[in-house]
């Protein structure tokens, strides 16, 4: 119960200044014995203009908080409504107050009539079953916006009434023992979108191409808008993508693109088709790139692009000729299945060894909670630094140097060799 002698002479101020004190007797007269009224006040509350009750709030929470008063008159100027006060004593004590659910109403976008918020998601806190004459009542209200709602502004309205008394009319026709309040919810937008399997709703946690070295490969995916409202431009780019095994190794962003590139917009609800291709270099050594495709526009989300690079590609230098006077090491790059072993010779023109070294490609690490027989993060190649010096610990000669590598490459034995550069 909400009783309150300040809320009182204000809302009587209030009646008085915009009537005039005679309009305001003449207006309001006394009920006869036997009938009896409440009223929620307009006006007055959190949130309420006239006779509505304005909330916002976003899809999949609450709405902020109003609230609003129920008052039982048993004079003049706490008639709220002007259709008549009470009789004072107890006889108009009201003692079973409640919505009707037949009464009440979903809420209605207003743009589209077909979208709504379910009544039941109208919550009433503090609505008090009785009510003493001559009393008033704080009742909060908040509606609970379910998931995916559309943005836009939703109206409806609560009505609230006795069991004991019913519905009755006054001598001048105005209903009784009855009120309603509009509930107005503006639900905020909330842009945001993933990606999903072309065929599917999926979801996609990345997006992997296969191709040769020296081809063009492609992958489809689409761009799903997740939000409540419409998404306007939004464009698709990449990274380069970077090997996971051998360092310094990439496939320039330049060598990626997209059809179409942009989209003017996703309507709510909907997606959108998006082929990327990937120019993948000639002589690329084989396996996996890794970059990030972004998505931009309203919002912006990122997802690993990674392309499975297949290659007959021996050895890869990532500098040749090698200037050791610039400072130069030699980066030599070759492929090799995950948990295989590897040798690398290096032989200088006279066919003597000038440097040898061995090794077995990193097989990936266990998974947690994987038993320790899931690995993940396994290489596909090797990547050796040669510091120009022989198994001695010696500076070599400038000249040209055989590189020979023996490693396992898709499960058969491969025997590489490729000639470097060394300029002292």
């Amino acid at each position: 119960m909400y009783d309150n002698a300040m809320w009182w002479a204000r809302r009587a101020a209030v009646v008085v200044g915009v009537l005039g004190s005679a309009q305001v007797a003449a207006a309001q007269t006394q009920l006869p014995a036997g009938l009896c009224d409440f009223d929620i006040s307009d006006n007055q509350g959190a949130l309420v203009w006239g006779s509505t009750m304005h909330l916002t709030g976003r899809a999949g929470a609450s709405t902020n908080r109003g609230h609003f008063f129920l008052i039982n008159a048993d004079s003049a100027q706490y008639d709220v409504d002007n259709d008549g006060y009470n009789q004072p004593g107890s006889a108009c004590n009201f003692t079973a107050i409640y919505t009707p659910i037949d009464l009440q109403g979903d809420l209605v976008n207003l743009s589209n009539p077909a979208l709504a918020i379910p009544k039941a998601n109208v919550i009433l806190v503090n609505l008090p079953r009785s009510l003493p004459n001559g009393t008033m009542a704080r009742v909060d209200a908040f509606v609970e916006v379910p998931r995916g709602t559309v943005a836009g502004t939703y109206i409806g309205q609560v009505s609230i009434r006795d069991s004991v008394y019913g519905v009755r009319n006054s001598p001048n026709r105005e209903v009784l023992d009855q009120d309603r309040i509009f509930i107005e919810v503006t639900v905020t937008e909330a842009r945001s979108f993933t990606i999903v399997d072309p065929d599917s709703a999926a979801l996609l946690d990345s997006v992997v191409i296969r191709g040769r070295a020296g081809q063009r490969a492609s992958g489809v995916f689409r761009v799903a808008n997740t939000g409540n409202t419409d998404l306007n431009d939004l464009r698709v780019t990449a990274t380069d993508l970077r090997s996971e095994s051998a360092v310094g190794l990439i496939i320039p962003a330049a060598n990626i693109s997209f059809s179409p590139g942009s989209l003017a917009g996703i309507q709510f609800g909907d997606t959108a088709r998006i082929v990327v291709t990937v120019q993948i270099p000639r002589g690329i050594l084989g396996g996996r790139y890794r970059g990030e495709l972004i998505e931009q526009g309203q919002a912006a989300q990122r997802i690993p692009l990674i392309v499975i690079v297949t290659s007959t590609r021996g050895i890869l230098f990532g500098n040749n000729p090698v200037r050791e006077i610039n400072g130069d090491i030699a980066n030599i790059a070759f492929n090799g299945d995950p948990g295989t072993e590897w040798k690398l010779s290096i032989y200088d023109m006279m066919g003597l060894v000038s440097y040898k070294t061995t090794g077995t490609v990193f097989a990936g690490s266990p998974l947690p909670g994987g038993g320790g027989t899931t690995l993940i993060g396994a290489d596909y190649a090797v990547n050796v630094i040669w510091p120009l010096r022989n198994g001695r610990g010696e500076g070599v000669a400038s000249g040209m140097y055989l590189v020979v590598v023996e490693s396992i490459v898709n499960g058969k034995r491969q025997l590489a060799q490729d000639k470097l550069m060394v300029i002292r």
